[in-house]
C-alpha cells in the first residue's frame, strides 16, 4: 500500500456514495497510517469528510458507556444511531496515538477533565516533573497524581482515557486532580467554553 493507492481508494468510495460518505479504515490501512499520512489525507480531503472510529477507539467508548454512561451520553446521545462513533477526518492524527485518541474536551452536561501541558503551572512544576520522570525511568512506583502529571506533560489527555489506559478508578483519579490543584501545580477548567482556547490541532 502507498499514499496514492489510499487516496484513490477514498476517492472511489466518495464517488460511489449517494449520501455523505463515511470512510472506515480496515486493519491493513490502520497499520499503514501514521501522523504524516493522516495530515496529508486531511489536506487532500478536508475536515468535512467523515470517518468511523477505529476499533481501539470503539473499545474505549464502549468501556466508557458501561462504566460512565453520563459521560458517554454527553458525547454521543444527540447522535442518531447511524452517526455514533462517526467523526471528522480532522481527528485522524489523534486517533493514531496508542494511548490517547478522540479527545473528551467538550462536555456540556458534565464537568470537563481535559488537561494539556499548558495546564501544568507553578514555580515547582519543572522540578516536580523531573523528579517524576527520574522515578519512572528507574521503574519506581508513582502516585496517581505523579503519573497523571507525567501524562499531561507529554500530551493532552482526559481523565477517562487516563483511567482506562492505566486501569485506575476514576474516583481516585479525580482525587489526584484535586491534589495537584491544591498544590497549585494544575489549572482545571471545567466548562467547555473556558477549555476551548486550550484545544487545538497543529496540522
Amino acid at each position: 500500500m502507498n499514499i496514492e493507492d489510499l487516496i484513490l481508494s477514498i476517492e472511489q468510495q466518495i464517488s460511489q456514495s449517494d449520501k455523505n460518505t463515511i470512510i472506515e479504515f480496515n486493519e491493513e490501512t490502520l497499520s499503514y497510517l501514521n501522523q504524516e499520512i493522516a495530515i496529508q489525507l486531511i489536506r487532500t480531503f478536508g475536515s468535512s469528510l467523515l470517518i468511523k472510529l477505529p476499533p481501539k477507539e470503539i473499545s474505549f467508548f464502549e468501556w466508557l458507556k458501561a462504566e460512565h454512561i453520563d459521560i458517554w451520553m454527553d458525547l454521543w446521545e444527540a447522535e442518531n444511531s447511524e452517526m455514533v462513533y462517526i467523526v471528522s477526518l480532522s481527528f485522524l492524527p489523534l486517533l493514531l496515538d496508542p494511548v490517547r485518541g478522540f479527545p473528551i474536551c467538550d462536555l456540556i452536561s458534565n464537568n470537563n477533565y481535559y488537561f494539556t501541558p499548558a495546564h501544568l503551572i507553578g514555580d515547582e512544576i519543572t522540578f516536580y516533573l523531573e523528579a517524576v520522570k527520574e522515578r519512572f525511568l528507574q521503574k519506581e512506583s508513582l502516585t496517581i497524581a505523579q503519573l497523571l502529571a507525567l501524562e499531561i506533560s507529554m500530551a493532552p489527555i482526559d481523565i477517562w482515557r487516563f483511567s482506562y489506559h492505566h486501569g485506575l478508578d476514576i474516583v481516585a483519579v479525580k482525587k489526584a486532580v484535586e491534589q495537584l490543584k491544591e498544590d497549585r501545580m494544575l489549572m482545571h477548567f471545567m466548562s467547555h467554553e473556558e477549555l476551548a482556547e486550550y484545544v487545538e490541532f497543529l496540522y
